[in-house]
């Protein structure tokens, strides 16, 4: 894998000294966002008031080759100096990307929400709870890809690849000291990433994924690796859109007990006009905790808390301003048994 990520960063400085560019343009865009939210769970309730927003510089242009090539800073309420960075080069052969904290490569699952894809299992209904566990995804960390284009494959197949080089590091190329944790005992841990796109028939989308952490010089080596798959499809026929994900995440341990999650997401969403959309989601996630075996047992026991989501989502778009709302109830909240929680928000977006 490293012989790989040395040819890509190979490809890309060829293509920069080989192929002086045109001119550039910048563009900038963004979006804010205000949600107001009641929820609780069983032992009270509250209110929750706040705004998130994000711009995006972006300065892209074309070689004189024909490839093209784009540069992207994203700033958010998070963001520190080169944090959310991205540069890409686009060739007749594909895209070769450099990613800090972006990039995701696990695409959204079902995508299925008026809302947005994603809306809500990351969303549990309390806002403070954890989010379901759905795997790894290289957009945590700085990482290099590579995607094949959109036309180059029959039926629609597309393919990405993409790398980590080390899991403690979360800056590439940045101002920031990329060695500033050696000590971590994620260092020299890489994560390897690979995800397939399929669209054998008009309306049908297939889509997989597969992440593995493998440690070759790390502080601290695990006994289990950590992986993670998920295998969904969308289909819409119309107005109305349905989509179905299964996936497991096992995280990388060093000892003792052994922790794996089995997640099953459902959605299906009716576009009713070009401005107004509802939907309604189902998603399941199984939490087995494997504990450590003990001397002279056979086998050890295996303790499951199951987590479940239902969500409403309702949203109207005029113009660059959308309006939602949802409610969502969620039984077993952060996979713990008898939490149960609801959630009720009204958003306001605007996009420019």
């Amino acid at each position: 894998m490293k012989n790989i990520s040395k040819l890509l960063v190979g490809i890309l400085f060829s293509a920069l000294v080989m192929a002086p560019s045109y001119a550039g343009e910048m563009t900038v865009t963004g979006g804010a966002t205000a949600t107001y939210s009641i929820g609780g769970d069983d032992s009270g309730s509250g209110k929750t008031l706040g705004i998130s927003n994000e711009l995006d510089f972006t300065a892209s242009g074309e070689l004189d080759n024909g490839y093209t090539w784009k540069y992207q800073v994203q700033l958010d309420g998070t963001s520190t100096a080169n944090d959310d960075t991205r540069l890409e080069i686009g060739t007749d052969m594909g895209k070769i990307g450099f990613y800090v904290s972006e990039g995701g490569m696990s695409k959204e699952l079902h995508g299925v929400g008026a809302l947005g894809p994603g809306f809500d299992y990351h969303s549990p209904a309390s806002g403070t709870s954890g989010a379901f566990q759905t795997g790894y995804d290289v957009d945590g960390y700085s990482n290099i890809q590579y995607h094949t284009p959109a036309d180059m494959l029959p039926l629609g197949l597309t393919v990405g690849l993409g790398y980590v080089p080390d899991m403690n590091d979360t800056t590439l190329l940045s101002a920031k000291d990329s060695n500033s944790n050696p000590a971590s005992a994620n260092k020299g841990k890489n994560l390897t990433m690979a995800n397939v796109g399929l669209s054998p028939i008009d309306g049908l989308s297939l889509q997989g994924s597969i992440a593995q952490t493998s440690n070759e010089t790390g502080v601290a080596v695990s006994v289990e690796e950590g992986i993670s798959a998920n295998l969904g499809a969308k289909y819409t026929m119309g107005s109305v859109s349905v989509g179905y994900v299964e996936g497991g995440y096992q995280p990388a341990v060093a000892s003792g007990e052994l922790t794996y999650y089995e997640n099953k997401f459902m959605g299906i969403q009716f576009d009713v006009n070009d401005a107004l959309s509802v939907s309604y989601n189902v998603d399941e996630s199984d939490k087995n905790v494997r504990a450590a075996v003990a001397v002279g047992a056979s086998a050890s026991t295996v303790t499951t808390t199951s987590m479940e989501q239902k969500s409403i989502q309702l949203a109207y778009t005029t113009g660059g301003a959308t309006i939602g709302i949802a409610q969502m109830e969620v039984s077993n909240s952060d996979y713990t048994a008898g939490k149960d929680e609801a959630q009720s928000s009204v958003t306001l977006a605007i996009a420019f």
